[in-house]
């Protein structure tokens, strides 16, 4: 979708676009009838998988749009607006069943898709596009803080995302092929879980977020052709590359914020369209020094998880102090939703 790409720009202060025009033209996607499932979302809070094809993903990314709708609305000044769409980036929620802590197909009765195996990816069922249950469990990059809520708390949350590295159930012979760089259930080669490796920062473990990061970047991309693990849409496996390999990525599209992992070169410049230079170091960093030890912003300790747009744009210098183990208690300031 465009929708968070324009609520994005708009937020970071791009101009040379209408944005009332952009806004309306938002909302009219969103409100479409004969748009793909949304007369049910409007109606009932979810598309049920029993009507729509590809339902749940489908309502899953809604939310994320709705996300920057309501942001783009309240920083205009229509409350209304953004109250209607803060509300509606939410309805994830409806397809999490607490009883398995899983994102689950909703029919149109309001019974959960049964049998139901989040493993499975069954395309001619098509309850997900080009993905499954775990994959999609986490798939709320605009409201990270309320998908852990929704499983009781870092701590069960966790477990499930260390479950989400390590579990090989099988997917069935029906998964799509597009399910590609298989790390456990994440798929690295399919856009939907590009973001969930930045997840362990919300719940204080980013030695994994850091791991997992370095493990990517280093082991499924290789510099030959084909040297990707899946499919290139629209060039987002290389942008998560970029992104990653300078030390920090946007879990939230519309945020302003850059979730820190750990950086692959020991020194990399953006030279801005301001005329500033934001510079990343990183003197001691190496295919075994892959954890942060500490990190400096423009020579002074920063303790948290995130660098914003306003700083890379400041021109500002990020210092990473390198190692090869993990801190054990790092001191992060905790972020708020």
């Amino acid at each position: 979708s465009s929708v968070p790409v324009i609520a994005d720009a708009y937020l970071k202060g791009f101009t040379g676009f209408d944005a009332e025009e952009a806004l309306q033209a938002m909302i009219a996607t969103a409100t479409y009838e004969k748009q793909k499932g949304v007369p049910y979302v409007v109606k009932k809070g979810y598309i049920p998988a029993d009507k729509v094809h590809e339902a749940t993903s489908i309502a899953m990314e809604y939310a994320v749009d709705d996300w920057g709708i309501a942001a783009m609305a309240r920083k205009m000044g229509k409350t209304e607006d953004a109250e209607t769409f803060s509300k509606r980036a939410h309805y994830y929620k409806n397809y999490f069943d607490s009883s398995i802590h899983f994102i689950r197909p909703k029919l149109e009765d309001g019974s959960w898709r049964t049998p139901y195996d989040p493993a499975r990816s069954i395309h001619t069922v098509g309850d997900f596009c080009e993905g499954n249950g775990w994959q999609y469990t986490f798939f709320a990059p605009q409201d990270p803080y309320g998908l852990i809520a929704l499983f009781g708390g870092d701590k069960p949350f966790t477990t499930k995302l260390d479950g989400f590295f390590t579990n090989t159930d099988s997917m069935g012979e029906e998964a799509s092929s597009d399910i590609t760089g298989l790390i456990g259930q994440y798929a690295h080669g399919n856009e939907p879980s590009h973001h969930v490796i930045y997840l362990f920062n919300a719940v204080g473990q980013q030695n994994l977020t850091q791991k997992y990061v370095a493990k990517v970047m280093n082991e499924l991309y290789k510099n030959e052709p084909a040297g990707l693990c899946g499919n290139e849409d629209c060039g987002q496996m290389s942008a998560w590359y970029v992104f990653s390999a300078m030390g920090f990525y946007p879990v939230n599209p519309v945020s302003g914020k850059y979730e820190i992992g750990t950086p692959l070169f020991p020194e990399m410049k953006l030279h801005l369209a301001n005329g500033k230079t934001f510079t990343v170091l990183a003197p001691k960093v190496s295919k075994e020094n892959i954890y942060i030890q500490s990190i400096k912003v423009d020579g002074q300790p920063y303790n948290k998880t995130y660098l914003t747009h306003e700083q890379i744009m400041s021109g500002a210098t990020v210092e990473f102090e390198m190692g090869n183990t993990p801190l054990v208690e790092v001191e992060f300031e905790e972020q708020t939703q």
